[in-house]
């Protein structure tokens, strides 16, 4: 019984190394190196797709990095303390 509390303690202990890796916004994000495709070339006697209805992409704009470091996307911790009401 031990041994399974142990490796269980073990296991979860683990998970708490590995960070995510969106923590430090000091570096560039991979989507903003995401390059366009040319569009699609349809051969002669095919009918090309309706491209109606397809889906819209903005730019990528990379946000400006905030002064400590830390992304704004990571939620604070549990126990920060809220802001005042009414403030």
């Amino acid at each position: 019984m031990r041994i399974v509390v142990l490796i269980a303690f073990l296991a979860l202990a683990g998970c708490g190394a590995f960070r995510p890796t969106f923590e430090n916004c000091a570096e560039t994000p991979v989507y903003a190196g995401a390059k366009e495709l040319p569009p699609l070339r349809v051969p002669e006697g095919v009918d090309a797709p309706d491209t109606g209805n397809a889906l819209k992409v903005p730019a990528v704009t990379v946000p400006e990095k905030p002064l400590d470091g830390r992304c704004i996307d990571i939620p604070p911790s549990y126990g920060a303390p809220r802001p005042p009401a009414g403030g």
